[in-house]
Parts: C-alpha cells; structure tokens; sequence
C-alpha cells in the first residue's frame, strides 16, 4: 500500500469492483464499435454485477471520511460511463448495422446521457448530505442509473425472440427509461439477498444472449 501513497486518489481493495465495472464497460464498448453486439451486453451485465456489490465490500474497510467521499464521486464517475455512455455506444452499433434517421437517434441519446447524468448528480448531492449523520438510504428518488445492465439486455432478448425491429424499439425504450432517472418517484433500495436475487434476474438473459437465435 505505501507504493500507492504516490499515487493520487485513495486505493484498496474497496474500490476494486468499481474498476473492475468500468474496465467492463470499456471492453463492451470496443465490442459493441467492432459489432459485437451479443459481447457487448454481456460486458454490460457484467459491470452492472460489479456496480452491484461495490458498495457492500466497501462497507467492509473502515474508511475516513475523505476516502469515503472518494467512492462516492469514484462510483458516479465510473457510473456515467457504464450506465450513461456505454448504452449510447450499443445504441450506436445498432443504428448503424440499420443506417437508420441519424438526427432522431442523435437526439435520443443526448436526452438519455443527460438524464444519467441529472440523475447522478443528485444521487451524489443526497449521499455526501447522508454521509454527515447515521442515517442510511432507504430509498432511491428516480430510477438507478444502474438498473439499465439488466434493462437493456432484456430488451433485446425481447425483441429477438418476438422478432421486434430493435432499431425502433431500443430507442424508445431509452426515452422511458430517461423519464424514469429523473422522475421523483421513490424505489427501495436492494440490500443482502435482494441484490443476489436481482443479479440472478440477469442469468435467463445472458443464457438467451449467448444461445438464441439473434438479430
């Protein structure tokens, strides 16, 4: 550890799943440009299993208050790029492998990533508040930005099986789930065996991405 007293930020074991998430999305993101679609999403539900339980092992170190807030920001920044730009760029891949209306998409994704963006920002604003008193988050206001690793897939899944133009359906679903991040709408939030049973959620999806019979 005293090797990384050089390096700038704060670092151990409690913020590794957090790279581990983001180094995922950025190897999804080179799969989704390379037209790897079907590797793409996995990568997707595999950062948002890591975005998952970041927070429990984290909870695990007795950390300082600087290191504390380090993760806050750390977690939102990493988020943005998982859950905000990394279905953007899957978004992309699909519009191209279609050439469909570039403007329509364009402004698609602008309301998407801003929407992850708002949302993130006033998750970071609650948390720091949060973090001054002994009181724990019960609840989210609005859709977590995370919730899309397992979104996203499921709609592809869906619309494979079902035969569902993707190019149109994926679109939409990303300006329902911009409105859900920013509505005030107040969600529990997962904890211990909720967590397990969300990510097991994800488990028909990926077989059905790796087996089905695709786009």
């Amino acid at each position: 550890m005293r090797r990384l007293n050089a390096i700038v930020g704060y670092h151990g074991y409690w913020v590794v799943l957090t790279y581990m998430a983001l180094v995922a999305a950025v190897v999804g993101m080179c799969f989704a440009l390379n037209g790897s679609l079907r590797y793409a999403l996995i990568c997707l539900m595999v950062s948002g299993v890591c975005d998952a339980f970041d927070g429990s092992v984290a909870s695990l170190k007795e950390r300082t208050a600087r290191e504390k807030s380090y993760g806050i920001q750390l977690d939102s920044l990493a988020d943005i790029v998982n859950f905000g730009v990394f279905p953007i760029i899957i978004g992309y891949s699909i519009w191209q492998s279609v050439g469909s209306f570039f403007i329509i998409h364009a402004a698609v994704f602008s309301i998407y990533v801003l929407a992850a963006l708002i949302r993130l920002a006033h998750f970071n604003v609650i948390e720091i508040e949060l973090q001054g008193t002994k009181e724990k988050r019960k609840y989210y206001e609005g859709l977590p930005v995370t919730s899309v690793a397992l979104l996203v897939p499921v709609v592809y899944s869906v619309c494979d099986i079902f035969s569902f133009p993707l190019a149109s359906v994926y679109p939409i679903s990303l300006v329902v789930i911009s409105l859900a991040f920013v509505l005030r709408v107040r969600i529990p939030k997962p904890r211990g065996y909720a967590i397990i049973i969300l990510c097991l959620a994800g488990l028909p999806a990926i077989i059905y991405i790796l087996i089905g019979k695709h786009l």
